[in-house]
């Protein structure tokens, strides 16, 4: 037989407190002293008492979560593809719960999210519940931190909402993928004549810049300092004419790029270029770099889970709010180099 469920009266009588207060420690709301609090969580460990979220899902009113991402067009396309790939694969599993899901697929771009954020938070505050977005900027920080003073849960995805506050933030460890991309680098390139041309991305997004020290440090610890040539820039348009420059005036050994764009941009250089020999490592795993794995242009790409971040971000973020659960608040994914072998595993 089993064990009769203990109910939320049942706790409340045994500590001598309302319902409304046991709710209230219950869902990690306010308003409950710290003495109350306790003698509530002692009795609920005693009792092994368990939230039905489904019960529960049907008696509240709708969760609303707001995505706000860049539109998977153009440049922006590589790396959020996958992200919303896995977004809107966990939210097709939910909808037999009593939540929504605003998808604002922003026309910003990642550098400029804060306008989208901006325009959320002005039209639709009073609607919503929580969201998943990124932090890796400045003013992208300011407006989040606005919304959760008024009370909205947010969960961030591959930048550092963590330092802000944030319910939870998934990333990888982008320190970590720069050492990971060096190291590879040496087993390629160690022992050759020439320099290492890295391309550093957008200096002004945490994500970027770190990924990039990652890189620089590990290399620097080698002493190869001497060797390493930074590129900053974001795209074809910014890093084409310095990047062709360099590789007509300098003997370049290896090239590490720390962001997906321009891994693409810099395979698509070499091979207009007819510049196969050059040893290539990249970031994230796209439909758009298959030609360059079989044409032997990129040897590696450091995968970041953006499918997995995606699909994680909707799933702690609805416990949370469904449940107040939350395992922890910084989720750090699993890195991998993807080569020709097994790309097309990693394909989003």
């Amino acid at each position: 037989m089993s064990e009769k469920k203990v109910t939320i009266k049942e706790i409340a009588q045994n500590t001598g407190v309302s319902m409304g207060t046991v709710h209230r420690v219950i869902y990690g709301k306010g308003g409950v002293g710290e003495e109350t609090r306790q003698r509530v969580l002692a009795e609920i460990e005693r009792t092994n008492y368990q939230i039905n979220t489904i019960a529960a899902s049907m008696k509240r009113k709708a969760i609303v979560i707001a995505v706000v991402l860049p539109k998977p067009v153009g440049d922006e396309r590589f790396y959020y593809r996958g992200i919303w790939k896995g977004v809107k694969e966990s939210a097709e599993k939910l909808k037999t719960y009593k939540v929504e899901f605003r998808f604002i697929e922003s026309e910003y771009g990642q550098s400029q999210i804060a306008l989208e954020l901006q325009k959320l938070f002005d039209n639709e505050l009073d609607d919503i519940n929580g969201i998943i977005t990124l932090a890796d900027d400045d003013e992208t920080v300011l407006w989040l931190k606005r919304f959760q003073k008024q009370g909205v849960s947010v969960v961030t995805v591959s930048g550092y909402g963590e330092e802000h506050g944030c319910t939870c933030n998934i990333r990888v460890n982008h320190e970590t993928a720069g050492q990971l991309a060096a190291e590879y680098m040496e087993s390629l390139c160690g022992e050759k004549e020439g320099k290492y041309l890295i391309l550093t991305g957008n200096q002004d997004i945490y994500s970027n810049r770190k990924y990039a020290d990652g890189f620089v440090r590990a290399e620097r610890k080698l002493g190869n300092e001497d060797k390493l040539l930074l590129l900053h820039g974001f795209g074809m348009n910014q890093i084409e004419e310095p990047c062709k420059k360099v590789l007509e005036d300098e003997q370049i050994s290896g090239i590490f790029s720390c962001t997906a764009r321009n891994t693409y941009s810099v395979c698509k250089i070499l091979d207009e270029m007819n510049l196969k020999k050059i040893p290539v490592i990249g970031t994230d795993v796209f439909l758009e770099l298959e030609e360059y794995f079989e044409k032997g242009i990129l040897n590696a790409s450091i995968y970041q889970y953006n499918v997995e971040q995606g699909r994680e971000s909707v799933n702690i973020l609805y416990r949370y709010l469904a449940s107040s659960e939350l395992e922890k608040e910084n989720m750090i994914m699993p890195l991998g180099i993807v080569m020709k072998s097994n790309y097309q595993y990693y394909i989003s």
